[in-house]
């Protein structure tokens, strides 16, 4: 589906610690758009991410996210995640007009996930998961968005 709106979001890695970040919006049902990439140093950004949504009279639609953070080291090492996953984010946050063609810092912790949009931030949890549980997710989902 076209858009008539966009953004450029990056993921500002604020674990501690040296990291794999991914992450993924998606509007409505149209389909995940997601980001994935290299280590990134403490402090590093993760993206850029192009995401596209709809704003105005009669567009309904809504946007969803989800974020991974794999922490290697530092004070937190671990596998730290939203809810959902990157084929089906959940955690719900409003893209608005003022937030079209704007770029979206979203700093993640190994607590939380902040979507700092220009409209207003949205904060979600992140929880961190057993190894052996995600890691077949995890390299599954990085297959699925490499053959993106």
């Amino acid at each position: 589906m076209g858009f008539n709106s966009s953004a450029i979001v990056y993921v500002s890695n604020e674990t501690g610690g040296h990291a794999y970040i991914s992450f993924s919006h998606e509007y409505s049902d149209d389909g995940p758009q997601v980001w994935t990439g290299p280590i990134l140093q403490p402090g590093g950004n993760a993206g850029p991410l192009q995401i596209g949504f709809n704003t105005g009279f009669l567009y309904t639609g809504l946007d969803y996210w989800f974020c991974v953070a794999h922490v290697l080291d530092g004070p937190n090492p671990g596998i730290y995640a939203t809810e959902g996953s990157l084929d089906q984010p959940i955690d719900e946050c409003e893209c608005e007009a003022v937030d079209n063609g704007t770029t979206i810092y979203c700093p993640v912790t190994t607590e939380n996930f902040t979507i700092a949009l220009n409209s207003g931030p949205c904060g979600y949890q992140m929880y961190q998961q057993p190894p052996e549980a995600l890691r077949g997710k995890l390299r599954s989902e990085v297959k699925k968005s490499a053959a993106r």
